[in-house]
This record gives structure tokens, sequence and C-alpha cells, in this order.
């Protein structure tokens, strides 16, 4: 995984080139950092337990310590399989699962689906409603969105064709039931697919409201604060550069997710 995944950027970034020059000066990564580096990675303003995964990631950092196991983000998503919501607590794996087995219904890849012991054949006419009658490009969008919500990347990767449809099939692309707004951007963008045309101000993956990027603006302040704090001191030990790093790391994580102009400090090792 590109520790810068889940931020879009230049390549010749002047900041991102010095947090990673800054990292070759620190040696060899302990196995501990480099999971707190992954959560950073992982972060989307998007979420909807953002604020929970920021605390998580700035506790984690403190201690030196991941606060949780990288490996357990997401293991009752339905990208987990058609039962994983049963471990859910949140109630939106139940809720994602419901969509999916309603377009696949929909589709007709499964006959069987109606009978499941979950199944909401309500909720199914409802779905069925709002696409309407096939055709071989909306039942392309279909399985492309099913894809997308259960994370089935090799499906995914061949049902795009950035062709016909570009607008919609982009919205498709950034749907996902972690996002704030779920499951209000997909009963929009249902309808959508069924009239194919794209839905106007759609909120899918990547986006963010005022609420959030208040949030954030006030988080990278404090950060950008500790970090000038960190750097101004004369020398730092071992474990301070690295945490001077992880903040830099998610500093300028929270800066380009929300589109903040302020710069962070220089990484400037000063021993």
């Amino acid at each position: 995984m590109n520790e810068w995944s889940n931020i879009d950027i230049s390549p010749n970034d002047p900041e991102i080139r010095e947090i990673d020059k800054f990292k070759k000066t620190l040696g060899i990564i302990p196995s501990k950092v480099r999971q707190i580096r992954e959560l950073i990675t992982r972060f989307e303003v998007c979420h909807f337990k953002y604020q929970q995964h920021l605390k998580y990631i700035k506790e984690s950092i403190l201690n030196l310590k991941p606060d949780i196991d990288p490996k357990k983000i997401g293991e009752y998503h339905i990208r987990c399989g058609e039962n994983a919501w049963k471990k859910d607590k949140t109630g939106r794996s139940r809720l994602g699962q419901r969509y999916v087995w309603a377009l696949t219904n929909w589709l007709g890849d499964n006959p069987k689906v109606k009978d499941l012991e979950y199944y909401d054949k309500e909720f199914g006419q409802q779905i069925t409603e709002w696409l309407g009658k096939k055709n071989p490009e909306k039942e392309r969008l279909v399985r492309l969105l099913r894809a997308r919500l259960i994370w089935d990347e090799k499906s995914y990767q061949e049902l795009q064709q950035g062709k016909e449809n570009k607008e919609l099939e982009l919205q498709v692309c950034r749907m996902d039931i972690c996002h704030y707004d779920f499951p209000k951007n997909l009963d929009l963008l249902l309808p959508g697919i069924g009239e194919m045309k794209p839905v106007e101000a759609f909120e899918g993956c990547g986006s963010f409201n005022s609420d959030i990027k208040k949030f954030v603006e006030k988080e990278f302040s404090i950060l950008n604060d500790l970090l000038k704090s960190m750097t101004s001191v004369h020398k730092l030990d071992k474990n301070e550069l690295v945490k001077a790093w992880l903040i830099a790391c998610l500093t300028k994580t929270l800066k380009e997710q929300v589109n903040l102009k302020k710069p962070i400090p220089r990484l400037v090792r000063k021993d």
C-alpha cells in the first residue's frame, strides 16, 4: 500500500518530498510504527467514524503503539462476505447487504436470493422500481455498483469503461457504505441509474461537508502548532523524531483531504 494513497498529490509535492526525506533519516522503522503509519494511510474524512478514527491515530502516535490493529479495520464490512453484517453493531453492514441482495435480485443473477432468511422483499421491490427496465448499459452500471459495494476488485476493474455515461460511472465508483451520507447518496444514485442520469450535488467517497471541514481545520491547526513546537527543539531523541514524522504525515493528510492552503511546518533535524 502506498503511504500517500488516500490523498491526491503531485509526485513532486514539496511537503511530501520533505516528509519522505525526513523518514529516511530515521533508519529502520519498527513494526508498531509502520502500523500507525498504515492507520494514517487508511484515514478518510468522509468515513462516518472519522472523528473516532482520528482520536485513535493521535493516541497511537502519542504512545508509539497502534491503538487498533490495521488488519482488523473493516472486518465486518460487507466485502468480508454476506454474513459479515451479523457482527457489525452499527447496522450499516446489514443495510448495505440488503442493497447488495436487492441489486442481485434485479440483475437475476441468483433466483434464490429472495428466499434468503433476511431478504427484505418490500425493500427489493423499491430497488426494482428505482432501476426500472433493464438494458445492457444499465446492467453494467448495476454490476459495477455491486462490485464497488462488496469490494470485488476484479469485477470492479473489468466493468469500468470510462466512455459512456462517464459522470454516472464516476458516481458509482465513489460509493461505499462507510460514507457519512450513506444510504442517502445511494438512494439518490439508484434512481439516477434507472433514468441513466447523473445525480446533482452528489456526495460520495472523498467528499466532505462544512461540519467536517470545520472540525478538520481545528485539528489541523492543533497538529500544526504541535509540529512547530517539536521542530523548534534543538535536539529530539529518536522517539520524538518518529512522532514528529507521524504527526507530519497525519497533518499533511488532513490538509489535502479537505483542501486546506496553510503550509505545514518544515521538518528539520537540529542535531
